[in-house]
């Protein structure tokens, strides 16, 4: 691979000799306007790099930096579909991180795994994060909402810096290309949420933050009971913090005769922090704590009518859905049409519940009891 080379071109060269390739390879959505990488280049904020073999283009990449010698980020890498899965890209990013060895690192940005349309586009996502992790670049400890999409950042880092440090630069690198107002509105900072096992100390919280996201389910009985010890059973209740702000709960419980799987209990996340990848952090410390609880099975019940927005997050994250019906459950329930989604956490392959009792209307018939208990704990008005 000695007869690979970078070659910075200039826009000029960009619209005559790649801009057809860039709109080939990257989909509509995926693109900047042209405009955007013209004023970009004439601001000197971004190097257009073509990838040569044997003097033949075989790619490009574009590289954003604001500062001289401070942090980078790889816009865009792309190698030519006629020459690809020859570990060309391998070398060019190679090459490139050798030529930016005085800089302080290359910050990439990858569509976040498990979080694609569908299996194909996740299977995509993890090529691509396998790709850079091959070549030393470290995941960092948050995620990015950018223009509605949610990324997982990377660096190839030549220094030692803090995350803070890290996300200030690239903020500022974006601001120069896109607009301080742009990336305001369209970029958000996605910290890996910490979690505590409900307690004494934290009822109230938990209580208030899971009638904010169950208006119609209080689950203030459920947590005292556990707390008091009057419950036996298996039940952990779970509040899930950005920072010192809660803003989600989530909980597993059992069935005492079918002790292999457990349940997901009150599991949500305020209103302002959905669509932004928290859920889909919630849900996978639940399923570790499943886990580790040596269930086979994490299933939950929701109900497709009452609960409609949750539907598809959970089409995407559990194995299957069924409809639920058993006649010892309260009729009115089935108005909502409860379905149970189920996940394996085995190498079994879940099985479908088959309409076995689960007792949805417990939660109905406590409701009532955990806001009386609720106002006289001070808890609400």
């Amino acid at each position: 691979m000695e007869d690979i080379e970078l070659k910075d071109i200039s826009i000029t060269e960009f619209e005559k000799e790649v801009y057809s390739y860039y709109l080939q390879i990257f989909p509509e959505d995926e693109r900047k306007p042209l405009e955007l990488i013209q004023s970009s280049c004439e601001k000197k904020y971004t190097k257009i790099i073509e990838i040569l073999y044997k003097s033949e283009l075989v790619g490009f990449m574009l590289l954003n930096r604001v500062k001289d010698k401070g942090y980078a980020v790889l816009d865009y890498l792309a190698i030519l579909p006629q020459y690809r899965n020859s570990k060309l890209g391998t070398k060019a990013l190679q090459i490139l991180l050798e030529q930016e060895k005085e800089s302080k690192g290359i910050f990439i940005e990858i569509e976040k795994v498990g979080l694609g349309k569908d299996t194909e586009e996740n299977l995509l996502r993890e090529k691509r994060r396998n790709f850079y992790k091959k070549i030393d670049f470290k995941k960092l400890n948050f995620d990015l909402f950018l223009f509605d999409v949610i990324y997982t950042p990377y660096l190839f880092s030549n220094i030692k810096d803090n995350e803070d440090m890290i996300i200030d630069e690239i903020l500022n690198i974006y601001e120069a290309i896109s607009g301080k107002e742009r990336i305001e509105q369209n970029c958000k900072i996605l910290k890996k949420l910490r979690f505590e096992e409900i307690s004494k100390n934290n009822i109230k919280i938990a209580a208030r933050v899971q009638y904010e996201i169950f208006p119609n389910s209080s689950a203030y009985s459920v947590y005292k009971s556990k707390i008091v010890g009057e419950r036996k059973d298996l039940y952990i209740g779970y509040i899930a913090y950005i920072g010192n702000i809660p803003v989600g709960v989530t909980g597993i419980y059992e069935i005492p005769e079918y002790s292999d799987t457990a349940w997901l209990s009150w599991f949500g996340i305020k209103k302002e922090y959905r669509k932004l990848g928290y859920g889909k952090q919630i849900l996978d410390y639940t399923i570790e704590k499943a886990k580790n609880l040596n269930k086979k099975y994490l299933r939950l019940y929701t109900f497709e009518i009452w609960n409609s927005e949750a539907q598809s997050f959970y089409k995407r994250n559990m194995d299957l859905g069924e409809y639920y019906y058993n006649d010892k459950e309260h009729k009115e329930v089935f108005d909502g049409k409860p379905k149970i989604f189920s996940i394996s956490l085995c190498s079994e392959k879940v099985r479908l519940w088959n309409n076995k009792f689960i007792n949805i209307s417990e939660d109905e018939d406590s409701h009532e009891k955990s806001i009386l208990m609720m106002k006289k704990d001070g808890i609400i008005d």
